[in-house]
């Protein structure tokens, strides 16, 4: 029985090395799961039991030791009831499923129905994870053992098995621990590396290597699928002075104002970028020249109205410069970086024309969409 355990505690390490490079974009504590995150884990850890099924030691013709509950006690340990109980359920159809419809199969699979849901509610606990863990496996032992002792009449054959499934099961949950301990802050300091490398600390925006893969690849797009693709290339208007009178605090204080009006007054899929300083940009798909135009003009005047409160209760109202072009309006080259010195041109126009509007390249007529 060793021997098929050890076989099982295997597989399983196995399967949780995948489920973290699955998961590397998903880690629970760093964005709260969402209902089709549970879902997908219930599933997949409640065929990750299955699997195991496969993989057991008969007590006798009518039961089998392994360690699918495990799956159970990892799954309602980071992601709570509603993954653990579609788990349960999962492995308790699969039992029936893969041996048949008996009273024997009938009673294993009520008992893992039953795990799914006794985890379920430990996970509720405001306890540390170990000692949910902990618990889990206890408690998952105790069902196991209700179901067997209740089903075979050999009571020294039963404790036998089941005092190694228990000793075997407690080590494994412990070693288990530490894995999917190790795996889950690898893959948030992997999470953090990637938000620190790809947004700017101060507003939370895109910074500039995100902006300039971003425009290369959404400049791909458009010409792969012939489409349009739009730049606004923004400047606070004499950001200097507000440093020089209110201190570099208040200007910090403006630039993360400030990006909010432009997220809050961009369209949702528009990306917005703080690319250095006081120089913002926003990409803006599928748009013609007129529409992207008139969008500058309305994040323009959003900024122009909003009111820019320091931290000593201090208003302040400021104005932007914003250059626009769009691909393939205004220019057809097929370098991206060209589309943006394109729309950094026409900010430089609407600076040396008086600050606070919006220029946009000229339209180009003789072209044709595909």
């Amino acid at each position: 029985m060793i021997n098929i355990l050890f076989t099982n505690f295997c597989i399983l390490v196995t399967f949780l090395y995948v489920s973290g490079l699955l998961s590397r974009q998903y880690v629970t504590g760093f964005d709260s799961p969402s209902r089709s995150v549970k879902l997908c884990g219930g599933v997949l850890f409640g065929i990750y039991g299955i699997i195991l099924m496969y993989y057991s030691f008969p007590i006798d013709p009518r039961f089998f030791a392994d360690l699918r509950h495990l799956a159970i006690i990892v799954i309602a340990s980071y992601l709570g009831w509603l993954p653990s109980l579609v788990a349960g359920l999962l492995m308790a159809v699969g039992r029936v499923l893969l041996f048949g419809m008996t009273g024997y199969s009938a009673a294993a699979g009520a008992g893992m129905l039953v795990i799914g849901m006794v985890c379920g509610l430990i996970s509720l606990a405001r306890w540390d994870r170990l000692t949910k863990m902990m618990t889990m496996s206890i408690a998952s032992m105790l069902v196991l053992f209700f179901v067997i002792s209740s089903n075979i009449p050999d009571r020294d054959k039963v404790f036998s098995v089941f005092t190694q499934h228990l000793i075997i099961s407690l080590l494994a949950t412990l070693v288990i621990y530490m894995l999917t301990e190790y795996i889950h802050t690898s893959n948030k300091l992997f999470l953090q590396l990637k938000k620190y490398a790809e947004t700017d600390y101060l507003t939370s925006l895109n910074n500039l290597r995100q902006f300039e893969q971003l425009l290369a690849e959404r400049f791909l797009e458009a010409q792969h699928f012939s489409e349009r693709l739009g730049v606004l290339m923004i400047d606070i208007d004499h950001f200097k002075k507000i440093n020089d009178t209110y201190g570099h605090a208040a200007g910090d204080a403006v630039l993360q104002q400030l990006s909010k009006v432009l997220k809050d007054n961009s369209r949702s899929f528009d990306e917005v970028s703080r690319n250095g300083g006081e120089e913002f940009s926003v990409l803006v798909p599928e748009a013609t020249i007129a529409e992207t135009t008139a969008l500058a003009e309305r994040i323009r005047a959003a900024v122009e109205r909003h009111a820019f409160t320091l931290d000593d209760g201090t208003k302040l109202h400021i104005t932007i410069s914003v250059g626009v072009a769009v691909h393939p309006d205004t220019i057809r080259s097929r370098e991206a970086r060209q589309l943006m010195e394109q729309a950094d041109q026409e900010l430089y126009r609407a600076k040396n024309n008086g600050r606070n509007r919006v220029c946009s390249a000229p339209e180009i007529h003789d072209y044709m969409l595909g």
